[in-house]
């Protein structure tokens, strides 16, 4: 495949517990600060720039926009490029021309790091976490379930954000489960905007798409790795009759097939071979953490409510880490 040159330096950033030297700039993670020399530091991944067009017809994958080979990953998003994991340790992008850089980093950010992740064997939940006396409390849900907004709403609370969108857990020598720290933004639609007070003219777009804002949030940032105590899955009913926010353990083969779901782009897993890793590695966290449902019904903004429970529950000192 042939290199495009790149007129900047690269940069090396800091995400999810790895270090991920970049030819272009990702202004959303926090630039490692400990020397400039590229060398002398350890890298974890690199993210290039090159022109993939020619590769991607050489692989000749017909209609599909995802194809898997010998450890790579090879993907096609529409109006805005080609895509390709290596080993965990590479990501190539060749942005279309015209593209929207918001919408490539988007794809890099999201997409990218995650299969990256799990080429790695760092599972990455489709969620946020915040950190309460000193545990990470993870939330998970399908896109829209208000994950990131009760985030937020605990942020207010004094609550520092860990991460938003994808939540990578590792384990440490002792058998617990680790979420990394993510970078310092979040994103919210309008509506949590609406919620929160906040004006949408005081923040940029993820894209020019969508109405979805991204916040910097280097204010409320925890950026070092913390034990993950609990994950809460959100399912919103709002078409139910308005009650109070209900908090239900989820237990036995359903806390598995939670965390299977809402493994981020979980369809591919099983597209790079990754079906019983994921299986045994979802096993090992249901049988070290505690797993529960929280549903709010009603259309009304109940952020504030949830996250009420979810500190009342905290405090209780239910859970111990044992």
């Amino acid at each position: 495949m042939r290199r495009r040159s790149h007129s900047l330096l690269p940069v090396q950033y800091e995400a999810y517990g790895l270090r991920w030297l970049s030819q272009f700039p990702m202004p959303e993670l926090q630039i490692v600060q400990n020397g400039t020399d590229s060398e002398a530091v350890h890298v974890d991944v690199h993210i290039e720039i090159a022109d993939l067009a020619a590769h991607w017809e050489e692989w000749d994958v017909g209609s599909d926009n995802f194809v898997f080979r010998n450890g790579s990953l090879f993907f096609r998003i529409e109006d805005t490029g080609l895509f390709l994991m290596e080993q965990g340790c590479r990501i190539v992008v060749s942005p279309q021309a015209g593209a929207d850089d918001k919408k490539v980093r988007l794809f890099v950010l999201g997409t990218c790091m995650a299969v990256i992740m799990m080429q790695r064997g760092i599972l990455p939940l489709h969620g946020s976490a915040v950190v309460i006396d000193g545990w990470a409390y993870a939330f998970v849900g399908h896109s829209g379930a208000g994950k990131s907004t009760l985030s937020a709403a605990l942020a207010s609370r004094g609550y520092p954000l860990l991460t938003d969108d994808v939540v990578a857990l590792t384990w440490d020598a002792g058998g617990r489960a680790i979420v990394s720290p993510g970078y310092p933004q979040q994103k919210l639609w309008q509506p949590s905007l609406d919620g929160f007070g906040m004006k949408e003219q005081d923040y940029a777009t993820v894209h020019a798409e969508i109405t979805k804002y991204a916040i910097p949030v280097q204010h409320y940032f925890y950026d070092r790795p913390v034990p993950l105590a609990a994950v809460f899955e959100l399912d919103p009913k709002p078409e139910e009759m308005l009650k109070p926010v209900q908090l239900m353990e989820v237990s036995g083969l359903e806390r598995l097939h939670m965390l299977c779901s809402h493994t981020f782009r979980s369809g591919l897993v099983s597209r790079q071979g990754l079906a019983q890793w994921l299986f045994e590695t979802v096993s090992r966290l249901s049988a070290s953490i505690e797993v529960f449902r929280i549903t709010r019904s009603g259309s009304d903004f109940t952020a504030f409510e949830m996250a009420d429970r979810i500190t009342d529950h905290a405090r209780k000192g239910v859970y111990t880490g044992q």
